[in-house]
């Protein structure tokens, strides 16, 4: 950066509004239908409080693949993963050899920061260290504002890291799996107290994973009651505290709700559960696969870039995978680089490892992609925004809002759009 750009971000970072303050209510895999079926029946009485007057995006949608720690870091970085450098929820490092895997019991302790099965590589959060783009806390933390994301899984720059503590990871994970209607709980708990102790910061994360545990293992349907009866009013005693602690709240703080991805029902294919293996058995110079959902990433040995479009007809030819793998390309530029040399994208309802019950997400579908994006800015006129819109250009929006410059991420909402205007009843 040159001097005189130098310049001119500390001085943008001088403007940062000490007054202002931003919440982002994040929820983990509800689709876009889904929140806003629930929200127009009335049965979000606390999220109405926020949201009833606000800039509701139509056309939102989340990265690919769409699965958690790439979409969350998206959020929090403002770009997507080629550049973020999180390429799913699985991928293979070449460097070392080794297959991260976040989501299973030693990848969620890792990501959280508990060194005891993984080591090392563990402290300060696993997915934190693989970053390659700043998040909005570090750029708040650069104009001397502090944040506090709440038990999400990147925190990095923040400066009270809300990540669970070995007590509270120990109430909601139990036998390898995450219990998640105690892990909401305990992350509103948390809330709670670092509110009443220390007030509201100038960006607070509320991270509520339970939706998205509950759709997994029953399917969207289960939603909905789960958005009535455990989230919304576990947000409703937030929103209690903030106005017990600032009775001026609505003027002066930003509201944004949004979900990392949607979701999809699944029906049972029997080849998904070993479409992994499979394609590791027809691609004998694989030495690693990652699985993300309807998307999987093909780590070659020593891979020649002539010969991987070829490699990729070869097995779009293949009649093992003529009825689950919708395309088989070569990674290009536009691509993450720590995403595999071939990547599969699967067919609508197929995904790596399908259980056959409840519902999954990681491909390119509509409900896969589609999430609720809903901002509530003082000053903004309701309204609902057809133009489409990505879950990256939240930080930028957040980041404009509290007056710190963060020129790395996308551009921000149109949180004032021209058009129709009309408010949810």
């Amino acid at each position: 950066m040159s001097p005189a750009r130098s310049a001119a971000v500390l001085l943008l970072a001088a403007f940062a509004r000490a007054d202002r303050h931003a919440v982002l209510i994040d929820i983990d895999g509800v689709r876009r239908d889904t929140f806003a079926e629930a929200f127009d029946s009335g049965r979000l009485p606390n999220l109405a409080r926020i949201f009833a007057g606000a800039v509701w995006f139509d056309n939102a949608s989340t990265v690919v693949p769409s699965v958690t720690m790439a979409a969350q870091a998206s959020i929090v970085t403002g770009t997507p993963p080629s550049r973020h450098g999180v390429p799913g929820n699985q991928w293979y490092d070449r460097e070392t050899g080794y297959l991260f895997d976040y989501m299973n019991a030693a990848g969620i302790s890792c990501t959280y920061g508990f060194a005891v099965l993984e080591g090392p590589q563990c402290l300060a959060g696993l997915g934190n260290r693989h970053l390659q783009a700043p998040t909005m806390y570090e750029a708040a933390a650069a104009a001397g504002l502090a944040s506090i994301p709440i038990f999400n899984q990147y925190w990095k720059g923040a400066a009270r890291p809300g990540a669970p503590t070995t007590a509270e990871a120990t109430a909601f994970l139990k036998n390898n799996a995450l219990d998640y209607a105690v892990f909401d709980r305990k992350m509103t708990d948390r809330a709670l107290a670092e509110l009443r102790a220390r007030g509201l910061p100038a960006i607070l994360t509320l991270y509520y994973a339970g939706a998205d545990g509950i759709g997994h293992k029953q399917g969207i349907g289960a939603q909905g009651p789960y958005l009535a009866g455990a989230i919304d009013p576990m947000l409703g005693e937030v929103l209690d505290v903030i106005a017990g602690l600032d009775p001026e709240w609505r003027s002066n703080t930003l509201f944004v709700l949004t979900a990392d991805h949607g979701r999809t029902d699944v029906t049972p294919h029997p080849e998904d559960k070993q479409l992994a293996a499979t394609l590791a058995a027809a691609v004998p110079q694989a030495i690693s696969i990652a699985a993300n959902g309807g998307v999987g990433y093909i780590y070659l040995r020593q891979p020649n870039r002539e010969m991987l479009p070829v490699l990729a007809g070869q097995l779009r030819d293949d009649p093992r995978f003529s009825t689950a793998v919708a395309s088989i390309r070569a990674r290009t530029p536009d691509d993450p680089q720590r995403s595999g040399d071939l990547i599969v994208t699967l067919r609508e309802g197929h995904y790596f490892g399908n259980p056959g019950i409840g519902s999954h997400h990681g491909g390119i579908q509509a409900g896969d992609l589609g999430v609720p994006l809903v901002v509530a800015s003082p000053g903004a006129p309701p309204a609902h925004v057809a133009v489409a819109v990505s879950i990256t250009q939240i930080a930028r929006t957040i980041a404009d809002y509290l007056g710190f410059p963060m020129e790395s991420a996308d551009p921000p909402l149109p949180v004032k759009p021209r058009g129709r205007v009309a408010t949810r009843q």
